[in-house]
């Protein structure tokens, strides 16, 4: 698909547009408002791709976390490698770099605040508005790093009428949680609001050590991956005048689970081989391996926003936000223990194997600050301001790795009295000016027009402690580097009819350069990568049919990318044949993205909706090149061969879901609504060399709901199941010494949820 190929689709759009005539009766598809442009606009008149929950949308699918809303919308796929760092990719953009001195390429924002660490991003969406997925390069209005796209969590304000919630839910594996929430007038103009969330359940994931007691004789393993999470906000809203409006919020979250742990996958490799010694059925049931250590994942969250709104003028406003916000994430992730080592050598199916952990500790801090200034007419409506934000973070990650061989022999993971390992000191400082305006040329036709100059710089200090296995991790040095970058948007809209709204558009994202986290030698540590860039050329149509039963928005897009941050195996330009080769982030690739995605809503009858979504990518690395000081491993598998045509991470070539819900009123005055959720994805690849044993494969899973509210309307009861269909299914993986390292989905899971309001 190239652009040309773009202008055949909109020529089919508008030629459809013709055929049928669009009436403009109210239907039963409610209208949705976003504030995708920093402006309340219908979802069905912004020039944006843009996929929305309303928080009673979301409660009605049972969506408690952003792995749900990655489900359910157009090219969002997620990884988790590791319980609190989350991956996010979008149309096959993302990022899996976690150290101190890179950034994500998917960013989330709560009202309107860049979360930046992609520990930050992991916790439970409660007490929301709505939550808005803005596909492609956000490079304008957005700002920094949002090359991918953006995550925006719209919380609700403190109401002035007495509003209370509690929501119960119990289920099979031990599940418990509870969420509420209380919000009214507190004095004259001075509303607030407390919201609570707790989650509790055990681990789907057992291991099998216990049927080798002679290697484990006092261990009881705990399940693995279960979820163990709080969180707490708190918000006050005071209107002093009819111009001023004071918006204050805290919050709080923990989160502790066990893990990482994976199954391995074959057919071959030394973890797979390894375990598949203990049980040729290895593998056959997904949520069994054989750990000893299960290891841990905490992470704690706290953060204030200060937001004031003024109206300058009746046709001038002034925002001025401020936030800060704390994140501290700690992991230990034993690869595997002497013990259980020793039971996968012991019977001589394998060589070697590892021996040791990777643990880490993150720890940031990050001061956001915007100024901005709107207003505007009948004819025009302008945006302006100045971004400014400082983040501190600590990261030291220890690499403790060993090898063990037949008979007990092998190399430690430590030299003695020394934790090996590379501690990172990173503070960035970025600031930018931005600005955009929107002119009607007519009342059906505008064009917008926008620009952002941003400005990055990150100095990083790093000591490296040499282990057996890495000998040349052994530096200590600051360095500091800065980058700069415009970044532009060109859209053309035009509202066709009074429900048919078309629009092409230009946009460029960039991301700052940075450097990578664990590195084996100074050169890795000491060596930045540049900044990516990225242009989207996207056309789209929103269009109702049928008195507004019918619901379908069309976007197909192509996005050029350069100077790709790819994490890669590769050995230094100077290194002897056969040097092992180090994993290295650096820009070593561009690429081109293609697709389109369509979105869809359908109301037969007033008590029948139908929904969902379906997503075509075609990617490609166009040109992959190693960077400068270094080359592949020798003969290495793949790495050595040209990547040129590859398709990028987490970029599925189809991906679809599909929801019913049928609602019916009793004659008792209580209502019965019935929904099944049918969610598709493609096999999506997680690393360059498109090795099959490392890829997610293609699954199908159902999910179930029955609601009952009763009579009164204000007590609801809820019967559910995720995954109904029982589908086994990874949510992630990555290769390691010829295996991957999967992490399994969770099994059928269900329950009961009961919702009190006082409504």
């Amino acid at each position: 698909m190239k652009m040309r190929h773009l202008f055949i689709m909109l020529t089919a759009v508008w030629s459809t547009l013709g055929m049928i005539s669009l009436a403009n009766a109210e239907g039963p598809i409610e209208e949705v408002i976003v504030t995708a442009e920093r402006r309340a606009e219908s979802l069905q008149s912004v020039a944006v791709a843009v996929t929305a929950f309303t928080g009673e949308e979301m409660d009605a699918q049972g969506i408690v976390d952003i792995k749900g809303i990655t489900e359910r919308t157009p090219g969002f796929t997620m990884g988790t490698f590791n319980p609190g760092q989350p991956q996010f990719y979008i149309r096959g953009i993302g990022s899996n770099e976690d150290g101190a001195g890179g950034d994500q390429s998917v960013i989330v924002f709560v009202d309107e605040v860049y979360i930046g660490r992609s520990a930050g991003s992991d916790f439970d969406l409660f007490d929301l508005e709505r939550v808005e997925v803005l596909r492609g390069p956000q490079g304008t209005l957005f700002g920094k790093n949002v090359i991918g796209g953006a995550v925006s969590l719209v919380t609700k304000k403190p109401t002035e009428e007495t509003r209370m919630k509690f929501e119960g839910t119990a289920g099979n594996l031990g599940e418990v949680g509870v969420r509420g929430l209380v919000s009214g007038e507190l004095a004259e103009n001075v509303y607030g609001k407390v919201s609570i969330s707790s989650r509790r359940r055990d681990g789907y994931v057992d291991s099998r050590i216990d049927e080798f007691p002679e290697f484990f004789p006092d261990t009881n393993v705990d399940d693995q991956h279960d979820i163990n999470t709080d969180s707490l906000r708190a918000a006050l809203r005071m209107t002093p005048s009819d111009r001023l409006e004071i918006n204050l919020s805290a919050n709080w979250s923990q989160m502790d689970r066990a893990g990482p742990t994976y199954i391995s996958i074959g057919p071959g490799g030394i973890p797979y081989g390894a375990n598949a010694s203990l049980d040729p059925n290895y593998g056959a049931n997904i949520h069994e391996n054989f750990i000893e250590d299960p290891g841990s994942s905490e992470t704690d969250i706290s953060g204030f926003t200060a937001r004031f709104d003024y109206e300058l003028t009746d046709s001038t406003s002034f925002t001025s936000l401020t936030s800060f916000r704390s994140v501290e994430s700690e992991q230990i992730w034993a690869l595997s223990t002497p013990n259980l080592s020793a039971l996968f050598v012991s019977g001589g199916a394998i060589p070697l194997y590892l021996v040791g952990n990777n643990n880490y500790t993150d720890e940031s801090d990050t001061f956001t600050h915007e100024f901005r200034l709107t207003g505007g007419n009948d004819k025009l409506f302008w945006i302006a301001g100045l971004y400014y934000m400082t983040e501190e973070t600590d990261r030291f990650e220890t690499s403790s790795v060993g090898l063990l061989f037949p008979g007990g022999g092998g190399v430690p993971g430590n030299l003695p009295g020394i934790v090996p390992g590379d501690d990172q000191g990173n503070e960035t400082t970025s600031y930018s000016i931005f600005g955009q305006f929107t002119y009607n040329i007519t009342d059906a036709l505008a064009i917008t027009l926008g620009g952002r100059q941003s400005f990055d710089e990150k100095d990083i200090t790093r000591v490296g402690t040499p282990s057996p296995l890495s000998p040349n991790r052994n530096f200590n040095f600051r360095t500091s580097n800065d980058w700069d970058a415009f970044t532009g948007k060109f859209t053309v809209e035009w509202q066709a009819t009074e429900n048919a709204f078309l629009y092409g558009t230009i946009s460029e994202g960039y991301k700052a350069g940075g450097y990578q986290g664990l590195a084996a030698t100074e050169l890795i540590a000491i060596t930045p990568f540049d900044p990516e860039e990225a242009t989207l050329y996207e056309i789209g149509a929103k269009t109702e049919w049928f008195d507004n039963r019918l619901r379908l928005n069309l976007a197909v897009f192509q996005t050029d990318y350069s100077d790709l941050q790819i994490l890669q195996l590769l050995v230094e330009e100077d290194a002897p044949f056969g040097t092992g080769g180090q994993l290295i982030t650096q820009n070593a690739a561009d690429a081109d993205i293609e697709g389109y995605e369509l979105e869809f809503v359908i109301a037969p009858t007033d008590n029948l909706t139908i929904s969902g979504s379906y997503t075509h990518l075609d990617t490609a690395f166009s040109n992959f090149f190693t960077p400068t000081g270094f080359r592949p491993p020798d003969g290495g598998a793949g790495t050595g061969g040209d990547r040129t045509g590859n398709p990028l991470r987490n970029a599925p070539d189809k991906a679809y879901n599909v929801l019913v819900r049928y609602h019916m009123d009793l004659s008792n005055g209580g209502a019965l609504t019935w929904q099944a959720d049918f969610r598709h994805k493609d096999i999506v690849y997680q690393d360059p060399d498109v090795f099959e044993f490392a890829a997610v494969p293609e699954y199908d899973v159902v999910d179930l709901r029955v609601s009952y509210v009763w009579p009164k309307g204000n007590l609801e009861t809820t019967l559910w199941s995720r995954n109904a269909n029982d589908e086994s299914y990874f949510l992630h993986n990555w290769p390691l010494q010829g295996s991957g390292q999967a992490t399994p989905a969770p099994p059928r899971t269900y329950g009961v949820t009961f919702t009190w309001t006082n409504d």
